[in-house]
């Protein structure tokens, strides 16, 4: 199918009312979502959606990238999942050793239920996220550009789940809190086209960019200017967080460059070429908490929003 809106015409902000409206053929009350998977796809960053079960996290994340145009993957994560299912396998056939690539080889992979897996599963993944690239048995190979890893969890199980480790939730740019919709969405679900119990309009759902696209979008995005007031924000932003009542451990170094880039994205995505505090302090919310360790006295939340606040108020 053609691509129906190119990078070389429509600039980011005009694409994201676009795939805001792909996305909604099929799942109802999720532009912010939206919004936010559009930043990491153009970023190069990776999503972990969390919510309970059956308020499509998985549809979401599949309609997303049918719209993004590229190639897409899923792996179902149970307990019994295994390393080389994700990156794939050497086998011998007759006197030739031939790689078989698991589905990790893709533009955007789903990751379903990804607490259902044991770490050493988790940390297959770990490779892929930060350097774009898997190694079976001693071989690197380079993963698909771009890549995007979308995954899912369900915070209210507590049988049979492995909780991410620190140092994996910090390579998510996003960490997105999903909920229940209101009345109204509940009821415009109902009036879908559904085959069964599955949606019908999935095929509906115009690809507005592809892989070169994409591309060309992060290049557009790595171009935006940061001022240099703007970037002593990020860093004093993340390093107050480490110094806050109740923080155990504050956000990394890698969060600091996650938030400029994103604010980047979220400039483009609003027609500006160049990044402002309001960028930043409007995507701190979802980027930063995951990232911190805190006591039963606080919450990523509340830190992220006192570090913000205090760093407003130092500004006049």
């Amino acid at each position: 199918m053609a691509l129906v809106e190119r990078t070389e015409r429509a600039t980011l902000d005009r694409l994201l009312p676009s795939v805001q409206s792909e996305v909604r053929k099929a799942v109802v009350g999720y532009d912010k979502v939206v919004e936010f998977m559009l930043v990491a796809a153009v970023t190069g960053g990776h999503v972990l959606l969390e919510g309970p079960p059956g308020i499509a996290k998985t549809l979401v994340a599949g309609s997303m990238a049918r719209a993004l145009g590229v190639d897409f993957a899923r792996i179902q994560f149970t307990t019994d999942t295994m390393p080389d299912e994700i990156t794939g396998v050497t086998r011998m056939r007759g006197p030739e050793r031939v790689f078989e690539p698991g589905p990790i080889f893709t533009n955007v992979l789903l990751a379903d239920e990804i607490n259902r897996t044991p770490p050493r599963t988790q940390a297959a993944l770990l490779e892929a996220m930060q350097e774009r690239h898997v190694t079976v048995h001693g071989i690197t190979r380079w993963l698909p550009s771009p890549f995007l890893l979308i995954a899912t969890q369900n915070p209210f199980e507590l049988s049979g789940v492995f909780p991410l480790p620190e140092s994996q939730l910090d390579r998510f740019l996003f960490k997105l809190e999903l909920s229940y919709a209101s009345e109204e969405e509940e009821l415009a679900v109902l009036g879908i086209p559904h085959r069964g119990l599955t949606p019908d309009m999935l095929e509906d759902i115009r690809p507005l960019f592809g892989p070169v696209e994409l591309t060309r979008a992060q290049q557009e995005v790595d171009a935006t200017v940061v001022p240099d007031s703007v970037a002593r924000s990020v860093v004093s932003l993340v390093r107050t967080t480490r110094t806050l009542p109740g923080v155990m451990l504050g956000c990394s170094p890698r969060s600091a460059v996650h938030l400029i880039t994103a604010a980047k994205a979220n400039a483009r995505l609003a027609g500006r070429s160049t990044v402002t505090l309001a960028d930043v302090l409007y995507l701190a919310p979802t980027v930063l908490p995951h990232r911190l360790m805190v006591d039963s006295s606080t919450t990523g939340a509340e830190v992220v929003a006192a570090a913000a606040e205090a760093i407003s108020r130092d500004l006049g």
